[in-house]
């Protein structure tokens, strides 16, 4: 539930992509930077043309599960991913113990800075929100927090106003470090499948009032020091993100596999956007590497440092894999990639950290062949974790004010990233997650949609 690739930041519980604001960066690439050139066939993207086969057969998840329960996620029949339930059930308890203890250090440190008002008294949002002395780019940080307390029952609608409850005063001792290292130390050997998440949520919410005044940038919370251990911690031995990671492979090796039989002396063009740190690019990778020798795949990011990690990690010994500074939300034709170049494009935890998911979405759409399929893994529900540690880059709020998103958060639900798909130009939308849950929760889904027309500008 909590979950991010570096930059990603967000998948079951983190943002994988969005932290930063990246997603807005510019970056114009000349074309991918190959590993290793082989021999045949290596020809640069632009030029790439032709259509893929309808390839629309559905990808399963679990063996003796269907892969619904949302009624906008729908069951499939071919079992590629296999689900532990009783690992899953444990790491949305775990996950939730971490996320309350998240929520009382926030209000006691929020109360111990003077913010909250006092007990019987009333405040209103505003005045709350001024004595925070929220710093331009938090506006929606702020609000965020203060609904996700009075959804918590710490804080209690009053009118307009908002009243604190008996729940701050219990967390009091929050204030100070030495019980709030002795409460996380709890956490992490009572509940070790969250484990990894318990210190980047201490780190932000002991220093989230510098962060939200604009006395400490985010990433020095986030990233200390530049390292990513924080943020990485939380993808170690996490079953949920594994789960979307395997289930992104499965559905892009059985994409592959269909069309190396339908067009065997052709190649299959893959590119991932927003690759990030690879935190599903091995995964995907792995999947495909008995296809390697009629496969490219194009691992682009808007960062120079992700791309430089990503070389390490996958340029070595994989002369199939390109790299290239990609920005999604720019036109692919600007950025030295073809229009209707790919037969699949697979975006993880990135799209949500863009300006306009609509323009994102018809950039995907062009870079694909006319039947090539587009991959999303996203969350589909806004958690308080993520409000509470992500939160804080104002990357997070960067989207615009009249683009629908689930309230309190950059994120789309089922529905919307149905609707989004179609508007831009998708069919044959499917939506797959863990099996056995009910719609609440259920917090990330993976998409895949066929592409029509398309290789034509994305202007």
């Amino acid at each position: 539930m909590g979950g991010a690739d570096h930059r990603r930041l967000p998948a079951a519980g983190v943002p994988r992509r969005p932290l930063l604001s990246r997603a807005g960066a510019g970056g114009a690439a000349r074309g991918p930077d190959r590993a290793a050139r082989r021999p045949a066939d290596r020809t640069p993207c632009r030029g790439i043309r032709g259509r893929a086969p309808d390839l629309t057969g559905t990808a399963g998840l679990a063996p003796g599960g269907r892969i619904v329960t949302a009624p906008d996620v729908e069951a499939t029949p071919q079992p590629l991913v296999d689900v532990d339930q009783e690992r899953h059930a444990r790491f949305r308890t775990s996950f939730e113990a971490v996320t309350d203890f998240g929520r009382r250090l926030l209000a006691a440190r929020l109360a111990a800075a003077g913010v909250l008002p006092a007990p019987g008294a009333v405040a209103g949002r505003a005045e709350i929100l001024a004595r925070l002395a929220v710093a331009p780019g938090y506006q929606r940080l702020g609000d965020a927090l203060l609904d996700l307390l009075a959804d918590a029952g710490l804080l209690r609608r009053q009118g307009d106003g908002l009243a604190v409850t008996g729940r701050v005063a219990e967390a009091a001792g929050f204030a100070e470090d030495d019980a709030v290292d002795a409460a996380a130390a709890t956490l992490r050997r009572e509940h070790p499948e969250v484990a990894g998440y318990v210190p980047l949520l201490v780190a932000c919410q002991t220093q989230l009032v510098e962060v939200v005044r604009g006395d400490r940038p985010a990433n020095e919370v986030l990233f200390p020091g530049g390292s990513a251990d924080l943020v990485s911690a939380i993808y170690r031995d996490n079953v949920q993100l594994d789960f979307y990671n395997r289930l992104c492979a499965a559905r892009v090796r059985e994409h592959v596999r269909q069309f190396l039989r339908r067009y065997p002396r052709s190649y299959v063009h893959v590119m991932e956007v927003g690759a990030g740190t690879g935190g599903t690019s091995g995964p995907v990778l792995d999947a495909l590497t008995d296809r390697t020798e009629r496969l490219r795949y194009f691992y682009t990011d808007v960062g120079p440092a992700f791309l430089r990690l990503g070389r390490q990690r996958f340029g070595v010994d994989r002369p199939h894999v390109d790299f290239a500074r990609y920005n999604v939300e720019g036109a692919p034709e600007d950025q030295g990639f073809e229009p209707g170049s790919m037969d699949v494009v697979l975006a993880s935890n990135v799209l949500h950290a863009t300006l306009r998911i609509s323009v994102a979405l018809r950039h995907c759409h062009a870079l694909l062949k006319p039947g090539g399929i587009l991959v999303i893994n996203e969350m589909t529900s806004r958690l308080d974790y993520n409000t509470l540690t992500f939160g804080l880059a104002e990357g997070w709020w960067r989207h615009a004010e009249d683009e629908p998103r689930v309230p309190a958060s950059p994120l789309l639900d089922v529905a919307g990233w149905r609707a989004a798909l179609g508007r831009a130009g998708f069919v044959d939308v499917r939506a797959h997650a863990v099996p056995g849950l009910d719609a609440a929760e259920q917090v990330q889904t993976m998409f895949v949609a066929t592409a029509t027309g398309g290789g034509g500008s994305s202007r």
